[in-house]
């Protein structure tokens, strides 16, 4: 919340200002390095292997991208950088350290691929921005061959200037090189009319006191012209949306400001857009993402982009900088800290701080698994001889496929860099039953080329042609045998029948996706395969039906599913089944996805499975939503990067509705407490150690499976075994007890919970409980919930339910609730966190609501 700032005893520290940031990673040959978080009108110095290479080098504004610094000689490989500002007679500590190493080290086939962005560009486009860069790069653009723009030494995000400007119908791409060793071109694009009419700008909320003006509404490639009351301040070439310009001497209030934008000479300009500056009264707290116990650095949401940052741990100034991050290297969040942030303009100080408490878990922001861009994109239809299947049906083996390519297109060569470098991972898609007239394998094309850019192989089989056939188990077989007739295809081609992917790909890094029938499709696959060569790793179950056709227990690779709780197909979201009888090898992943149907998932299956019948995610939502997990698990399955974390629910994926995904995990490396499935009774957990129920608590353990004897209810969906707890008062206890005392200071503590669905209707309040720990000397250190993420509630079916199929299909979906250790031992706690010895559930609400909890785990 936002609080006065005068009623706070806050404690400056004149002489802390917080070290900036060196972006990373830092490449060999680059000749800059882009600093970060420095405050407005910083100078600042840069250090390689100790020495300092630039001195008192001006910073400006630190926003948008912050200083690039030219460095004396360009970086070499194991050299240690490091940064610090000078601000008001302040010196900065250094920054943290970055060590340079070979960009081929993390681009093995060639630096990533550049992309022009924002697009399109524009006929008589002045101006073109280019991401996805390494910093220290040389970046240029050409316009139907001819280079007209560049830059060397290019920031990550790198805005280029174009001359001659861009004529209707240029082909524009951009290209890149670090150490003489060239990029992939960007994607091809052609330069367009420009908008009729021109857009008004429009500026972001000015401020008394303040020097730099955000406008926005601009278009790619326009120049801009703005004044400051009558006087013209100049015109300024943008490559659209928006555009930071710093102005001299600070805003007074009242101060009108206009601004209007052309792109081709001669053609009317836009209609201005106007702002005033608002009194320094008005100045806003800015927005800081939720801070999670052991952060050292907070992260803006919204800030003014001139403004200087503070930061205040129990009124204490910590750290002081810009957005979006300001960090506090000599102090880390703690358990029952308060922070207030605030921000000041050269002649405004903020009147009010945002206060936040620390979270024990609040996974932060950290970018888009789907994003990684290295090649172009090749497309292809593939067909093969028929194949025979279960119950003596002919199928034709047929589909597409994007692969990495040397350019974009149909039928390209296969990427030769990425061949040089070794083999590349198959992933092969199979889609469930729809309309014959439907192209279903063509549906998942956004989720193919994504995998593609980043390397890996993206196949999807045609099996409309068996839509018709037998029964579901029947026809489930059937697709799983079509399959693997599709990988022994995509054998004979790699081993020589095709000259694309001749000798290109690794079966020994082989993964699968399904959706719907193909989602069970996909679980039978690796129990019938027998392919010499063939290894698959990981299989994703995209709501799948479970019709008997596999063993249901998803054994010897990593596995995921994705269940819609709006299912209005697969409506008892089978998976779940699937998602409790897997092995963990290396890892188990479920989301359980409010507000997301069957179709969206498919560009092919256009209807709303639900008939309109519950409210819904867009389409696009749906898909970002299979694009980024999807993409984390592949890449961190197939290729080995470290996305996994985005799987656990450690981290947030960029542009996903993440608040309508409740992530169930278990992992092969973590100490099993109680999984309440070894039939050994309440009173004894997995370890074979004691429990005991106190405080009016009374707790046992059902079947979390629809209709099964000695169930809770019939709210239940899985396939496994729990325990549902229930407390007369708010005292009501259930006490877990380890053979040995466990040292938890690095480790967390996890729990599968869920409010449990009484079958009728759903409370307007959450329920929740608080999570303990009990010390070798008896102590008890609690945590709520709350602090990390809340208990997941119920999705509401009910009324759709009844009046599509007469039974409620409203489920308990427990998701996995993660304690950090260190949440339970604030400083001066003398809570021995080293020393373990009972782990403790207490539902204080007095709601006398259930609670469903399985696999309490330390990890």
């Amino acid at each position: 919340m936002e609080v006065p700032r005068r009623r706070l005893e806050l404690q400056e520290n004149d002489e802390l200002i917080s070290p900036p940031i060196v972006a990373e990673p830092l490449y060999r040959c680059a000749t800059v390095v882009n600093v970060r978080g420095y405050k407005t009108h910083a100078t600042l110095d840069v250090e390689v292997d100790g020495s300092v290479v630039v001195s008192n080098e001006p910073g400006g504004f630190p926003q948008p991208h912050g200083a690039i610094i030219k460095l004396p000689s360009p970086l070499d490989t194991g050299q240690v950088v490091r940064a610090r500002q000078h601000s008001g007679g302040v010196t900065s500590d250094w920054s943290a350290p970055g060590t340079v190493r070979d960009h081929t080290e993390d681009y093995p086939a060639g630096p990533p691929r550049p992309e022009i962005n924002p697009a399109p560009v524009h006929q008589c486009g002045l101006r073109t921005g280019v991401s996805n860069l390494l910093i220290g790069c040389n970046v240029w653009i050409t316009a139907d061959g001819a280079e007209v723009g560049r830059v060397d030494g290019a920031a990550a995000h790198q805005g280029i200037n174009v001359n001659p400007a861009y004529e209707l119908g240029d082909q524009v791409l951009a290209l890149a090189e670090l150490c003489a060793d060239p990029s992939p071109s960007s994607e091809l694009h052609v330069a367009q009319a420009p908008p009729s009419p021109m857009p008004t700008p429009a500026f972001e909320p000015i401020y008394e006191g303040g020097e730099q003006l955000t406008i926005t509404n601009l278009s790619n490639g326009a120049r801009f012209t703005l004044t400051r009351g009558a006087a013209n301040q100049g015109t300024w070439r943008t490559w659209g949306q928006r555009h930071h310009v710093g102005l001299n001497p600070p805003f007074s209030v009242g101060e009108v400001f206009s601004v209007t934008q052309q792109l081709c000479p001669g053609d009317p300009s836009s209609p201005p857009g106007s702002g005033t500056a608002q009194p320094c009264s008005s100045l806003p707290a800015p927005g800081v993402a939720p801070v999670q116990v052991g952060d050292m650095q907070v992260v803006l949401t919204s800030f003014v982009p001139d403004a200087t940052i503070k930061v205040y741990i129990n009124l204490v100034k910590v750290g002081e900088g810009s957005g979006p991050v300001v960090g506090f290297p000599q102090q880390a969040v703690q358990s029952g800290d308060t922070i207030h942030v605030v921000q000041d303009l050269a002649r405004c100080q903020g009147q009010t701080a945002l206060e936040l408490s620390a979270q024990c878990v609040a996974p932060p922001l950290d970018g888009d698994p789907s994003a990684l861009n290295l090649f172009p994109v090749g497309f292809a239809e593939y067909s093969g001889a028929d194949v025979t299947v279960f119950g003596n049906k002919t199928h034709p083996v047929k589909g597409t496929v994007y692969y990495p390519a040397d350019s974009d297109g149909d039928n390209t060569p296969f990427n030769s860099r990425l061949a040089v470098v070794g083999l590349a991972p198959v992933v092969f898609m199979v889609h469930g039953r729809h309309s014959a007239s439907d192209p279903s394998h063509l549906g998942y094309d956004y989720f193919q080329k994504q995998l593609a850019r980043m390397g890996i192989v993206a196949v999807s089989v045609d099996m409309n042609l068996s839509n018709t056939w037998g029964g579901w188990t029947d026809n489930i077989r059937q697709r799983a045998e079509i399959m693997v007739a599709s990988i022994a295809h995509w054998q004979s081609l790699s081993a020589g029948g095709s000259p694309i992917f001749n000798g290109k790909l690794d079966f020994g890094r082989t993964a699968l996706m399904g959706h719907s029938r193909g989602g069970e499709a996909v679980v039978v696959v690796p129990e019938i395969i027998s392919l010499p060569g063939v290894t698959i790793r990981g299989v994703i179950s995209l709501a799948p039906v479970d019709a008997g056709a596999s063993s249901g227990r998803p054994t010897g690779y990593a596995f995921m599913t994705i269940l819609p709780a709006a299912d209005g197909d697969v409506i008892e979201n089978s998976g779940a089944r699937f998602y409790d009888q897997a092995v963990p090898g290396p890892f188990r992943c479920q989301l359980y996805v409010h507000h997301a149907n069957h179709n969206f998932f498919n560009r092919r299956w256009l209807n709303d499975d639900t008939n309109g019948g519950l409210p819904l995610m867009s389409r696009s939502s749906h898909e970002r939503i299979l694009s980024a997990y999807g993409c984390a698990f592949f890449r961190a399955v197939l290729l080995g990067h470290p996305t996994l974390r985005f799987l656990s629910d450690a981290l947030l994926p960029w542009g996903v509705e993440t608040g309508n995904v409740h992530i169930s995990f278990a992992q092969a490396e973590a100490t099993d407490v109680d999984h309440h499935d070894d039939a050994n009774g309440i009173g004894q957990n997995s370890l074979g150690a004691p429990t005991a129920q106190s405080g009016g608590l009374s707790a046992d353990e059902h079947p979390f499976t629809r209709g099964a004897a000695g169930r809770f209810n019939d709210s239940f969906f899985g396939n496994t075994t729990g325990m549902v707890a229930r407390s007369t008062e708010t005292t009501g206890s259930f006490r877990s007890e380890l053979r040995d005392p466990v040292d938890l200071r690095n480790r967390e503590i996890w729990i599968r919970s869920a409010e449990v669905y009484n079958g009728r209707s759903i409370p307007s309040g959450a329920t929740g409980f608080e999570l303990g720990l009990e010390d070798a000397g008896g102590s008890v250190a609690w945590v709520d919930v709350n602090a990390v993420g809340g208990l997941p509630r119920p999705f509401e079916r009910r009324a759709f339910d009844l009046a599509d199929s007469g039974i409620d299909h409203t489920k308990t979906m427990p998701k996995t609730c993660r304690f950090q250790g260190s949440c339970f031992a604030p400083p001066r706690s003398r809570f021995q966190l080293d020393k373990v010895r009972a782990v403790l559930l207490r539902l204080n609400r007095g709601d006398r609501r259930a609670i469903a909890f399985d696999d309490l785990q330390i990890v």
